[in-house]
């Protein structure tokens, strides 16, 4: 990472317990392993792992890799935002005879 403006930061190293055979000690290869939701509040400074309705924290219990499963879910959903063949609200259709009753 390289702050705009600020030298390169450097990774501490980090020493493990195994040696090698001559008995030196080796060092392990530094983990640059960073969290998705601390990447989000990084990158975005946005908390995604705040409940939007009370603020508590939430949990991630699972993922879902399988691209068979992944269509069947987004499919489901698609199909529940399709408008449904029924009559508009009672605030609209009452506004539409309104408008009718004014113009005739």
């Amino acid at each position: 990472m390289v702050v705009y403006g600020g030298a390169p930061a450097e990774a501490p190293e980090v020493a493990s317990a195994t040696t090698d055979a001559n008995d030196v000690p080796m060092a392990r290869p530094v983990v640059r392993y960073w969290a998705w939701a601390d990447l989000m509040r990084r990158a975005f400074d946005i908390d995604v792992l705040a409940c939007p309705r009370c603020g508590g924290r939430l949990r991630l219990i699972a993922t879902v890799e399988d691209p068979d499963a992944i269509r069947a879910i987004l499919a489901a959903l698609a199909e529940s935002r399709e408008p449904a063949g029924r009559a508009p609200p009672f605030a609209a259709a009452q506004a539409s005879s309104q408008a009718a009753a004014i113009g005739a």
